[in-house]
């Protein structure tokens, strides 16, 4: 008995050891799993009936012949059940390691995410305007006000600078709006600084002009608003992906390690979970381990049952649950913030009709739309959630 307890705690401090090396967040979010590798029934009924029932076997081995057909049925009928769970549960993680793998893949989004980020392009007309030809025309109707040059200097040379000032993100980023808006503000101090070396620009020409790029800040620092919230959003899902993962391999090592201890090397322990899956849990390698086991003796079911290589525990099958339910909630939670993004920048373009083409943006909101539901299908493919709950069921029926 003390044995056993033993065995349980190193696997909980295995746990435990494992979970406090993960963001605060994700010790929230996995202390139910924790919870669930403490309790009682884990102490107890299955775990506590093998230790009884290997005890029970030794005591009684002069009576083993007197074990009756139907007995050595339901004894080779307990092994075949055990050899089931054992073997499917190799099939169980292969579908839960490739639907976390569907999850990364939908971090790299491309087409769609590049559709979104190239909108913050100073030059780009989707959406029937340009900003480096608007900032262009506003300064000629608000400043220059067909004059060549404002306080001695040529129009084409300031107009020159406003270029370079405008197109700097270009050479920043694509992926945030913030430095379209911080050009668009630096042109307002370059107007302004301007402005107070000579009498060629007045406040009301200052005034005119902050009202007339109001409308491309708002703009562009609608979609910085909502790539920054949609990028926190999936921040705190990488988390809990990065966590499941964990779990996911832990729970890996553990069945691993129970048909064969040690069989894992240190530097192999440094392994991806997909790499550690193909060099020591595919179902054929599994199912070969257990036959090779059972084949020394293959009608002392007695020893068999009682050998704790081939054990599985009740346990395992609520551990199993608990990453089936949260890698299901996960795809849900990332599709939600991915059409959350959707909404938001919908509500920002549907706004901007008033500086650009209305029809131009419509077509941009039914285009992006569209390839958020490619993502969709796509996503939903690639995990695969059917397979997964199937292997779940297969496994939980014996």
């Amino acid at each position: 008995m003390k044995k056993t307890l033993s065995i349980i705690l190193i696997v909980l401090s295995s746990f435990i050891a494992k979970g406090q090396t993960l963001k605060d967040s994700v010790n929230v979010i996995y202390k139910n799993y924790f919870d669930l590798l403490k309790t009682k029934e884990k102490l107890d009924t299955i775990v506590l009936k093998v230790e009884n029932f290997e005890e029970l076997m030794e005591s009684n081995n002069q009576k083993i012949k007197e074990i009756t057909d139907a007995e050595l049925f339901s004894l080779k009928k307990q092994l075949d059940q055990r050899r089931k769970k054992i073997i499917n549960t190799t099939e169980f993680v292969f579908a839960s390691n490739a639907s976390l793998n569907a999850i990364k893949q939908l971090d790299a989004t491309s087409d769609y995410l590049t559709q979104i980020s190239s909108l913050n392009n100073p030059d780009n007309s989707d959406l029937g305007f340009s900003l480096s030809n608007k900032i262009t025309l506003i300064l000629e109707k608000e400043i220059f006000k067909g004059k060549s040059k404002i306080n001695g200097i040529k129009k084409s040379k300031f107009l020159l600078f406003v270029d370079n000032i405008i197109k700097a993100p270009i050479t920043q980023s694509l992926t945030s709006a913030i430095p379209v808006v911080s050009s668009i503000k630096s042109v307002f101090d370059l107007v302004i600084g301007n402005a107070l070396k000579g009498k060629d620009t007045s406040i009301d020409d200052v005034v005119a002009l902050k009202k007339s790029l109001q409308v491309y800040i708002e703009h562009y620092d609608g979609l910085a608003k909502s790539q920054i919230e949609f990028e926190q959003n999936l921040g705190n899902l990488d988390v809990r992906k990065e966590g499941l993962v964990l779990l996911l391999t832990q729970y890996t090592t553990e069945r691993i390690h129970t048909l064969s201890p040690n069989i894992i090397s240190q530097t192999d322990k440094k392994l991806s979970l997909t790499k550690l899956i193909n060099k020591y849990y595919t179902k054929s390698d599994i199912q070969q381990r257990v036959d090779k086991i059972t084949s020394s003796k293959p009608y002392d079911y007695n020893q068999h049952l009682a050998d704790k290589r081939l054990s599985h525990p009740y346990y395992a099958l609520n551990q199993a649950k608990f990453i089936r339910d949260e890698i299901e909630s996960l795809c849900k939670e990332y599709i939600s913030i991915f059409s959350s993004y959707q909404s938001s920048l919908k509500k920002v373009l549907i706004k901007s009709k008033n500086i650009g083409d209305a029809n131009k943006i419509d077509a941009k909101i039914t285009e992006l739309e569209n390839k958020l539901l490619n993502v969709q299908t796509t996503f939903d493919d690639n995990l695969n959630i059917d397979k997964l709950n199937t292997t779940f069921k297969t496994l939980m029926n014996y």
